[in-house]
């Protein structure tokens, strides 16, 4: 056996809750994601994402959680006029409660989300994002009189992780490496989609994988996936990379509402793919992550990929 590494056996079925071996896992999971285009250049396109999920499990050493999150989101054009333009991203908000059921198993995870929200003025975004910039004394926006109408929305997501145990491997210094491949399915009046990715990760005691890239509905800071070999004693730290594929039929910030008339400035492209590539760790129960996500364009005259940084803090207890 590898310096470094547990004595686990991923051939053989993992311990069972209330059986010798079985390795606890904390009940609690808070995480709070910020995702923004800054970094690499002006506001454009999906320009802001916040999150903030909470998940605990149903009792001690279950493989079930439930949980809660908070998500806004903030789309804006490419160029700063007082109305929408043509053949550029509408101005669009959206903010959404969710609730969720999750299950962290030895070989598939899943979970599941249902989320009621809103778009246009109640989402708050022209107001969350006039004070952040001028906060930080950044140029404003003045198009949100023109964004995506107001609307009641619903949301059913789900998300699934499957192990890729050839992909696990351990070396005499106590280096590991293992892999996620994830399926997303997502039907409602936000968004009709289908998407698939896989993700890798290269460091040293590696936890249980997070739902690290992202804001997505159905994304946790709970890891879906058990891990019996992660010691919670030592520092963690891991390269992660990966990309993915996603199928859109519907897209409430292109397309707009359900229920009112929107005229169109642009038309979204049905194949989207993404990949990204950051450094996360974990020290005494709290996540720290940073990442660059980059997108294929959303829609049809959309000039250049989405370019984005996101940032993740998460506490275990």
């Amino acid at each position: 056996m590898a310096a470094g590494c547990a004595a686990v056996d991923y051939l053989e079925p993992l311990p069972q809750p209330g059986e010798e071996g079985y390795s606890a896992q904390p009940r609690h999971h808070l995480r709070f994601v910020m995702e923004n285009d800054s970094p690499f250049g002006s506001d454009c396109n999906y320009t802001h994402g916040t999150r903030i999920d909470y998940a605990r499990a149903l009792a001690k050493n279950s493989n079930h959680a439930f949980g809660i999150s908070l998500t806004q989101n903030m789309y804006t054009p490419q160029h700063h006029t007082n109305g929408a333009v043509p053949g550029e991203h509408p101005y669009a908000g959206y903010l959404a409660l969710g609730v969720a059921h999750l299950y962290a198993g030895e070989y598939v995870g899943n979970s599941i989300e249902f989320q009621i929200g809103t778009t246009g003025k109640p989402s708050l975004a022209d107001e969350t994002q006039d004070l952040v910039h001028r906060v930080l004394d950044c140029e404003r926006w003045y198009g949100w009189g023109d964004q995506v109408p107001s609307e009641m929305t619903f949301q059913l997501s789900a998300r699934q992780d499957y192990r890729l145990p050839w992909f696990e491997v351990c070396t005499d210094n106590g280096l590991q490496s293992d892999a996620t491949l994830f399926t997303r399915e997502e039907l409602g009046t936000v968004s009709i989609a289908a998407e698939t990715g896989v993700y890798f990760r290269f460091g040293r005691n590696l936890p249980p994988a997070m739902q690290v890239t992202g804001n997505h509905a159905a994304d946790y800071g709970m890891g879906l996936l058990r891990k019996p070999d992660y010691d919670p004693t030592v520092t963690s730290w891991y390269v992660l990379a990966g990309g993915s594929v996603r199928y859109v039929a519907r897209d409430m910030f292109i397309d707009g509402g359900v229920f009112h008339d929107f005229e169109k400035t642009c038309h979204k492209e049905p194949w989207v793919g993404e990949a990204t590539i950051g450094f996360g760790a974990r020290r005494k129960g709290v996540d720290y992550y940073v990442g660059i996500v980059t997108r294929t364009p959303d829609f049809h005259a959309q000039d250049d990929d989405t370019v984005f940084g996101t940032f993740n803090f998460g506490f275990h207890w």
